[in-house]
């Protein structure tokens, strides 16, 4: 008896052409249940790229943009430490003390969190002697919002450029320019109040003069 022999074309479509050679009614007998078990065994595979598509759609699905006036409970980690907690409660003393002891990175990402810690976050981070450090993410940030998250944290972000200690590592001229673009943009918003525009282009003013 002849062995099957079976031929697989992958065309550029991505699709399967099978083509089996039957010699005898025995092996013919055979066609309908050898092409099921075959159309089976594909069916992983499309069911998996199926499912990255749908995962992967998902993913990119934009965050909303930051909120800094909604209340909403705060992560385990922020919720238990009693440096963040003294912050949220207390005056300038114990803001200074969490900025110190968190520093601007940690601080910013508490702020991206939003809510009360957010707010906790950007009222400490003018303490924060790395504060210039962070002015190209503070930036990115400004762009979404609406006012008054969007003054809270362009007044933080004035503040930063204007006062923040300046060091070799916080010098990087491609983020300042990006920043000034950015700040540029906000300011051209329809929604931004004279205020805040006038702190965007004093911000990138200053951002010129660096």
């Amino acid at each position: 008896m002849q062995p099957f022999r079976i031929y697989r074309e992958f065309a550029q479509t991505g699709q399967i052409a099978i083509r089996l050679t039957l010699s005898t009614p025995r092996q013919r007998a055979w066609r309908g249940p050898l092409c099921l078990l075959l159309a089976l065994a594909c069916v992983p595979d499309a069911a998996r790229r199926g499912q990255a598509g749908h995962e992967q759609a998902a993913g990119s699905a934009e965050r909303p943009a930051l909120d800094l006036t909604r209340d909403a409970a705060w992560p385990a980690a922020y919720d238990s430490d009693p440096v963040w907690r003294r912050a949220a409660s207390g005056g300038d003393f114990e803001r200074a003390r969490l900025a110190r002891s968190a520093g601007a990175a940690a601080l910013l990402v508490a702020l991206s969190e939003g809510g009360s810690l957010g707010r906790t976050a950007l009222a400490a981070l003018p303490y924060a002697p790395d504060r210039r450090d962070v002015v190209g993410r503070l930036c990115a940030l400004a762009l979404g919002p609406v006012a008054p998250t969007s003054s809270w944290l362009l007044g933080t972000l004035y503040e930063a450029i204007a006062n923040g200690p300046r060091t070799e590592e916080s010098v990087d001229s491609g983020a300042d320019a990006l920043c000034a673009n950015q700040l540029r943009q906000l300011s051209e918003r329809a929604d931004l109040s004279p205020e805040d525009r006038d702190r965007a282009l004093g911000a990138i003013s200053l951002l010129a003069k660096r």
